[in-house]
């Protein structure tokens, strides 16, 4: 994720010579595109055709180009070794703060006209080093390269503070925004750019006296101090034993699980109590008794403990809460949640609430009950209940997994059947294969292998890359980095480098060392890292489950914002957009990935290039949908929490002196409220971080759902291969990166003018009838 305020904004999630625009293609006759999809594939499925297409091997008739250079990481000729990190970050601080020595010493009409831009400038400088030494310190696997990280980071972040506060930049700022003869001349992506800037600035507190900003500042870091030991305490119990009665040791009926219990209680160095058992709260014999055992109250008390946050954790928790509520009252704010969503799509904490509410009682009248009632079914006691409520209440949350299991114990073997040979449809290669032909199709843009030079990837035999081509202009978009094998890394999606045009007054020649060019365009540097390590050294290729498919198309989404949304500025290039619009591109991806009629032409046998059987699709496609309406729910549960948590109550709990937050008694009063697998008993809010990373915008994740949705149902649904659709899209949506008002860009996109208001009338239009 980006820092607070957008002058060093980072990548979005979290360097070599002038490069041509010319495809790597040597051949002169033309290739087909049949040819050109199997060779795609091959780069990612048969390891002996890398590696030739790596080392430029005479025994393969391969349709690349290769040169034998060296260069540094991403082509970035200054990362060559970890001190060549931690001296790029060093030349970049100074490289900054020359750039601001001329910008603030400027005072000609010129000075003025380019101080937008060289803020950008400033904050684009900043952020390749911030963003390439937070993906080393994800993604590499050296410690020496991760150390160098982290160096970076203490070497740039007093800096980062001092910019951040900096009251002669923002003047200078004001004075540009507010001298009519120079806004004049001024682009409109310029004035959206200083607008963000200005607020970002104002959003630090520097237009508080010096003592108060002292004290925001201080508040600032304590928040953040306190986040970092939130995520660190969410693995951690205050018990890693629940205590269980003889009783309930008797009602096992599974033997194997009492044998396994008996042969553990050795192991338990705690006070013992008489008659009393003790389960571990790891490993896998919690999730058997849950899963097996027909005691209510024997899987009530393990589901509690396992679901019990650490008392540390409820603490860092409440204080964090209440210094944001603290926060936002000296900014000026009604709450931490005014605060967030000024300048977010939703707005305002009460649009929030609304489309939360509609969604709540969209799927709590349809697909919830439906899947509450098939869960009912499978009940020791089937009873008939008079109203929904009695059904919702009945089922309690040690009890899902119990009914689920017993749901899919009649279809289980069949389910892993369905597993396994769906996974041989889908390969990574058939995959990316598969989403090139369909970003052909939607947007007549390509993907083109490209082999690396001798250090420009981290993992040699694990990262492939590609170039990204725009087919009409024959124009060089971008690059990415895929590794799908990473032995540490969730799926993610790292911006390296965002697009902006160079400046007049920049050296071109240097610039082209440390980035990527196409003309005057630094060209996007995009990396998609996975962790589907499980096969990676099998003999044959990669093989996924649907999700991992899904996964893909996901973070495909991210990449392709970044390719086509082109823009003058970095800070409004790509997914730097609105923080509650930045997930739709992604979720709309999903769509595509679940659609029966792109899987069906995706999907090739791994070794035979069948077709896969639409029937063995269709299976695995229903299975995979369980409880997803429920899950949904309990999500929108979460969202009304973080939204309750950073609300105005909290401000005017610390105005009447009535101490800190009281996370729990909340977060109780929520789920016996919103009911569904409701949970009375656990303190499992603390054990969830997005309380923190996201506070108070935990909601953009399903607004974007919602919107994906209507989108999908708007362009694409009669055929997802639509060029109409997606040109429509690409020109609405994506070219836009953070330029246009994203209600603006949805209205265009679905033909719906009540949306440009971005009201709560828009909010409730997006909410409305959403089945996620």
């Amino acid at each position: 994720m980006r820092a607070t305020f957008r002058i060093l904004r980072y990548g979005r999630r979290y360097k070599g010579s002038l490069v041509s625009t010319s495809r790597s293609f040597t051949s002169t006759a033309p290739i087909k595109q049949t040819q050109v999809h199997a060779d795609l594939a091959k780069v990612f499925d048969d390891q002996n055709y890398f590696n030739a297409v790596s080392h430029n091997s005479p025994s393969y008739k391969l349709p690349f180009s290769f040169s034998k250079q060296e260069t540094g990481l991403f082509k970035n000729e200054s990362l060559t070794s970890p001190s060549g990190l931690v001296q790029f970050s060093k030349q970049s601080l100074e490289d900054a703060k020359s750039l601001v020595k001329e910008m603030l010493s400027d005072k000609s009409r010129q000075g003025k006209l380019d101080y937008i831009k060289k803020l950008d400038q400033l904050s684009d400088t900043l952020c390749r080093v911030i963003d390439v030494a937070e993906f080393i310190r994800i993604v590499h696997p050296s410690s020496k390269w991760i150390d160098a990280a982290q160096q970076t980071h203490e070497i740039l972040f007093e800096y980062m503070n001092q910019l951040n506060t900096n009251v002669e930049l923002y003047t200078t700022l004001i004075d540009v925004l507010n001298d009519s003869q120079i806004a004049s001349e001024l682009t409109e992506e310029e004035i959206k750019v200083g607008e963000y800037l200005k607020q970002d600035f104002e959003r630090s507190g520097i237009h508080m006296d010096p003592e108060t900003r002292n004290n925001f500042v201080a508040i600032t870091q304590e928040i953040s101090l306190l986040g970092s030991h939130f995520n660190n305490e969410i693995n951690t119990l205050d018990s890693h034993w629940c205590p269980i009665t003889a009783n309930d040791f008797e009602s096992i009926e599974d033997s194997q699980i009492k044998k396994d219990l008996l042969s553990v209680q050795s192991r338990y160095n705690g006070e013992k109590v008489a008659h009393e058992y003790y389960v571990p709260l790891v490993a896998r014999l919690p999730y058997s008794i849950l899963t097996k055992c027909k005691s209510s109250e024997l899987r009530r008390k393990i589901w509690v403990s396992l679901h019990n946050a650490s008392s540390d954790s409820i603490n860092i928790l409440n204080r964090f809460v209440s210094y944001r509520a603290l926060l936002s009252k000296m900014l000026g704010y009604k709450s931490y949640a005014h605060y967030q969503l000024e300048h977010k799509m939703a707005k305002s904490p009460e649009n929030v609430m609304a489309f939360l509410g509609n969604i709540q009682q969209s799927l709590k009248n349809s697909t919830v009950l439906d899947e509450l009632k098939l869960l009912n079914e499978f009940k020791d006691e089937k009873k008939e209940y008079q109203d929904n409520d009695s059904l919702i209440e009945s089922i309690k949350p040690w009890d899902r997994d119990l009914l689920l299991s017993r749901m899919q114990k009649n279809k289980q073997q069949d389910n892993a059947v369905a597993q396994s040979k769906i996974s041989e449809y889908f390969s990574v290669g058939t995959v990316i294969a598969g989403l090139n032909k369909l970003f052909e199709s939607l947007y007549n843009v390509s993907f083109v292998p490209e082999a690396t030079l001798k250090g420009e990837v981290w993992e040699n035999n694990q990262v492939r890359k590609l170039k990204v081509i725009d087919n009409k202009s024959d124009m060089l978009l971008g690059y990415l980095y895929l590794d799908f094998w990473s032995p540490k890394v969730m799926p993610s999606h790292f911006t390296i480098v965002c697009s902006r045009r160079l400046h007049s007054w920049e050296n071109e020649a240097e610039y082209s060392q440390n980035v990527q060019l196409d003309g005057k365009y630094q060209l996007p540097v995009i990396s998609l890292v996975c962790n589907f390590r499980d096969q990676s050294h099998r003999s044959g290729p990669t093989l996924l489950s649907l999700d991992q498919v899904d996964t893909i198309f996901h973070e495909m989404g991210h990449a392709m914002h970044s390719m086509i949304g082109r823009t003058e500025l970095h800070n409004l290039s790509g997914t730097r957009c609105a923080t509650d619009f930045v997930e739709i591109p992604s979720v709309l991806m999903e769509s595509f990935s679940k659609d029966l009629r792109v899987l069906s032409k995706i999907g090739k046998h791994y070794q035979t290039g069948e077709p896969i059987p639409k029937d063995l699709l269709q299976q695995a496609h229903h299975d995979k949908n369980t409880l997803s309406a429920c899950e949904t729910f309990m999500q929108s549960k979460m969202a009304t929490l973080d939204q309750k948590l950073h609300g105005s109550e909290m401000v005017d709990k610390l105005a009447l002196g009535l101490g800190e937050a009281d996370s729990t008694a909340l977060y109780h009063a929520i789920e016996s409220e919103l009911k569904v697998f409701a949970d009375k008993w656990s303190t499992w809010h603390g054990k969830f971080p997005h309380l923190f990373s996201y506070g108070a915008v935990y909601y953009s994740y399903l607004l974007d759902r919602a919107i994906a949705e209507k989108l999908w149902r708007g362009l694409f649904d009669k055929d997802p291969w639509s060029k109409e659709a997606g040109t429509k899209y690409k020109e609405s949506v994506l070219k836009w990166g953070g330029t246009k008002d994203p209600w603006l860009c949805l209205a265009d996109a679905l033909g719906i003018e009540e949306l440009k208001k971005g009201n709560s009338r828009a909010m409730e239009l997006i909410g409305k009838n959403a089945s996620l």
